[in-house]
């Protein structure tokens, strides 16, 4: 049982890196690709609305897709009443973005605005319709499908989003893009999964699903407003291109912090539950996969904070220049993410969703409260309050996991110290290296390699424990 579901998780691991590997390569193509295309106001304009679209994902999940996975014994009737009821809560929430779609135009005074949300909120419904095939694969740690499969919807969609830029069509082009991309997306997974829904609606099954998606549900819904209140207030209170810069650098920082985390997340939690009445395993567990994380992850969002400049130069041209200097700040921000998700993690294996519940309100008071302060001196200042927002949370977020597994916020990063330090000092030689070379192409090329010698070099030379279980994940 333990090998199988060992030999399972490493499986789901090569997936998932093959799987943000090849999605982020494409998608760092197309966006550099899509950026030398359209101006950077256009971009504000779709991240404007991308906080209502995201909402009603949360409403149409609503916890469920988490609670199908966390239940061993799902019936046909669990997956069915999931499947008709994202599909029914889907064309609600396209709805009511459709008839107050001239509202928000009206708040963000952008009349344009109505047209496009109208257009671009088709997208929920269309990925509603393969929410529990794609839940399945999760749950049965099928990722090598789910892999091919989104490769694939980004690369069309990313394909057919270059040339209606190139035509012209500049805004309406990445509303294309994503329509396309969740399209294929549906269509690939229902292909796949032989799944297939019965006219059944069960009260047992949604009574139970929503004891423990609930809370879930409440825990997203300020989660996704919370990570989408900078985007609303930046977009209200300063241009649209300034939006666009602002989400360029959280989109590069997510490269590099949450989406590798949220590679270990889903392939570690369905383990995880399996395993969920064995604290001692689930202790171990939770301290390799909270230090492998921090390796790959604190050199990843350090080494691009260090190079920021010469990497938005080179891709971007200096057209989005100023997004290098909110990025070199986030990353110090987003560095902490993985010790943050994975204590969450824990506390959801455990369903104890009331707690998950409790920090989120907490963590969003502080937040919103930290908001408030630094709005008024600019994004830069947003930005540094981000910083001390994310290490604030990393105190609350180890609270209940310390708890339980007996492990504090300190005896957490005593684990972590000798990773933290090496990128450190990686991070102050590559970006010594890239004052002194400028914001060329032979300076991000020499950044890069200076960062990287010393920290591989720092790891092998000093025999970081991590090294060798990466080599033993490898065989």
């Amino acid at each position: 049982m333990e090998q199988t579901l060992k030999h399972k998780a490493v499986n789901g691991v090569l997936w998932r890196i093959a799987e943000q590997g090849g999605k982020q390569g494409i998608y760092f193509v197309i966006s550099v690709i899509l950026a030398r295309l359209i101006m950077p106001d256009q971009f504000g304009m779709i991240a404007m609305l991308t906080v209502f679209t995201n909402i009603a994902g949360v409403f149409i999940d609503s916890g469920f897709s988490t609670a199908l996975i966390r239940k061993t014994n799902r019936s046909q009737a669990d997956c069915s009443t999931v499947y008709w009821f994202n599909i029914i809560v889907s064309v609600v929430c396209y709805f009511i973005l459709f008839l107050c779609s001239p509202l928000v135009a009206r708040f963000y005074d952008m009349p344009q605005l109505a047209t496009i949300l109208k257009v671009t909120s088709l997208s929920i419904v269309i990925g509603s319709l393969a929410g529990v095939h794609r839940t399945l694969l999760e749950a049965e740690m099928n990722f090598k499908a789910l892999t091919k499969f989104n490769v694939l919807a980004l690369l069309v969609s990313g394909i057919a989003g270059i040339f209606f830029a190139y035509l012209g069509f500049e805004v309406w082009a990445l509303v294309i893009q994503n329509l396309v991309m969740m399209s294929i997306a549906t269509i690939s997974v229902w292909y796949k999964v032989k799944w297939r829904p019965s006219l059944i609606i069960s009260r047992n099954s949604l009574r139970e699903f929503f004891g423990f998606g609930s809370k879930l549900l409440a825990s997203s819904l300020l989660n996704t407003l919370y990570s989408n209140i900078y985007s609303i207030v930046i977009g209200k209170v300063y241009k649209a291109s300034d939006l666009a810069f602002y989400n360029r650098s959280s989109s590069l920082t997510q490269m590099t912090s949450s989406l590798p985390t949220g590679i270990l997340q889903s392939v570690t939690y369905p383990t995880l539950c399996k395993m969920q009445h064995d604290d001692e395993a689930l202790k171990q567990g939770y301290r390799r996969t909270l230090r492998i994380s921090a390796f790959v992850i604190f050199p990843l969002c350090l080494g691009v904070g260090a190079v920021a400049f010469p990497l938005i130069n080179v891709l971007y041209t200096d057209v989005w220049i100023f997004s290098a200097s909110l990025l070199s700040i986030m990353v110090f921000s987003r560095m902490w993410y993985p010790i943050h998700a994975i204590n969450l993690n824990y506390l959801i294996v455990k369903g104890r969703s009331d707690l998950f519940f409790r920090l989120e309100i907490i963590k969003k008071i502080q937040g919103v409260i930290m908001l408030c302060i630094t709005v008024p001196f600019g994004i830069k200042a947003m930005c540094y309050g981000s910083v001390a927002t994310s290490i604030l949370a990393l105190i609350y977020n180890s609270y209940y996991t310390g708890k339980f597994l007996n492990m504090s916020i300190l005896s957490q990063l005593r684990d972590l110290a000798h990773i933290l330090i090496l990128s450190g000092i990686m991070f102050i030689a590559a970006r010594c290296s890239a004052n002194l070379l400028g914001n060329s192409i032979i300076s991000l090329i020499s950044s890069v390699s200076v960062g990287a010698i010393i920290y591989i070099g720092g790891a092998l030379l000093f025999r970081f424990p991590e090294v060798k279980e990466l080599k033993n994940l490898k065989k």
